[in-house]
């Protein structure tokens, strides 16, 4: 593979077989190499696709701003957050890490503190990658000598989110401000208080989190067909008139807010999640 541009000297864009191109990594991968060069294939440690990610420009300029200790240990967060959640991430995430690291330990040194106001609902919402995310900020932290934030843990949070996301979601604040949005239709709609480590409560997060990421996704055409009969959807409507109310009031926002129609099934779902809450609860 033929070298495009040398980033710096553990980082280069390629052409791949495909014709695409692609960031390499790989210890002393650009060290006195230029472009044209063949790049040592022996050295190449991690391989990323450009597609989906800023501009070559935007991406040459930041590994020429970021320093590479901020790179490795960027990558290091998505490679153990892929671990930990155990599922496929976009691992090209990393660049957006290693830009928002960058960006905070800026901020910390000349004492600019950034309050994340939506902490708390990440905490609710997205507790597996806060942890996640808390204990990167502790490596950070002892590795540069910082002192970054639990606020910062937040938006790191967010950043390992959008990593399970489609390239073409919305990103991880929409998903969290949509899904309190509908909590607090709920909650005044029902007038009760959530009961938020009850384990009801807690898989109906988890439902909500896949659901609005379909509803932020906007792919109804996506959707498998129906597998609610008409009769079940009446009687569950019927059985529990309190929780369908509530869903109903949810599919107002959602038709009004995101132009998105619930299907048959996605109300049932919804309604039988909070008739156990309501069950629990009252």
């Amino acid at each position: 593979m033929e070298i495009l541009k040398i980033l710096n000297n553990n980082v280069v864009i390629v052409h791949n077989e495909d014709h695409e191109e692609v960031i390499l990594m790989g210890n002393g991968l650009g060290f006195q190499m230029k472009a044209g060069s063949d790049v040592d294939e022996a050295k190449i440690e991690k391989v990323f696709k450009l597609e989906n990610q800023a501009e070559p420009e935007q991406i040459e300029q930041l590994f020429a701003e970021i320093p590479e200790e901020i790179i490795e240990i960027s990558y290091r967060i998505i490679s153990h957050a892929k671990d930990a959640l155990n599922k496929e991430l976009n691992e090209s995430s990393f660049i957006a890490i290693a830009d928002h690291l960058h960006s905070s330990i800026q901020r910390t040194k000349k004492n600019i503190q950034v309050k994340n106001f939506l902490l708390w609902d990440i905490k609710r919402f997205f507790p597996v990658e806060l942890e996640i995310a808390r204990a990167a900020i502790q490596m950070v932290n002892q590795q540069l000598d910082v002192d970054l934030t639990d606020d910062e843990a937040g938006f790191l949070a967010l950043h390992i989110t959008n990593a399970q996301l489609d390239s073409n979601h919305e990103d991880a604040i929409s998903l969290t401000q949509l899904i309190e949005e509908m909590l607090t239709v709920i909650k005044y709609t029902l007038r009760i208080n959530f009961v938020e480590n009850d384990l009801y409560f807690q898989r109906f997060i988890t439902h909500l989190k896949f659901f609005t990421e379909r509803v932020l996704q906007e792919n109804t055409a996506a959707r498998s067909e129906e597998q609610v009969e008409n009769e079940l959807f009446i009687l569950v409507t019927k059985q529990y008139p309190e929780a369908f109310e509530a869903t109903k009031k949810v599919a107002e926002l959602l038709i009004n807010r995101r132009n998105y129609t619930m299907s048959k099934d996605e109300q049932v779902y919804i309604t039988i999640h909070l008739a156990r809450i309501i069950d629990k609860t009252c």
